[in-house]
């Protein structure tokens, strides 16, 4: 087992009804943080929908506008 999942549980567990709570708290922890943050983020976006991601979080993606695309290509390719 990857001595990230325990932790990634955690913050999943404790923040799981806070987006940026929850990415705060695993960037403030340290080792895998990126890595346990993509997932971390996959996850609690999964469960909760992009609505409940805060909006300066989105607004300040790089290529955001490229990834919106690619998101609403791929959301059609499924109708």
């Amino acid at each position: 087992m990857s001595s990230s999942y325990p932790s990634l549980i955690h913050f999943a567990g404790k923040y799981g009804g806070d987006f940026q709570a929850a990415l705060l708290a695993n960037a403030n922890c340290g080792g895998e943080n990126v890595h346990r943050g993509e997932v971390l983020g996959a996850l609690l976006g999964a469960a909760h929908g992009a609505a409940r991601i805060p909006d300066a979080l989105k607004q300040g993606l790089r290529h955001r506008a490229e990834i919106e695309a690619e998101i609403a290509q791929f959301c059609e390719s499924l109708k």
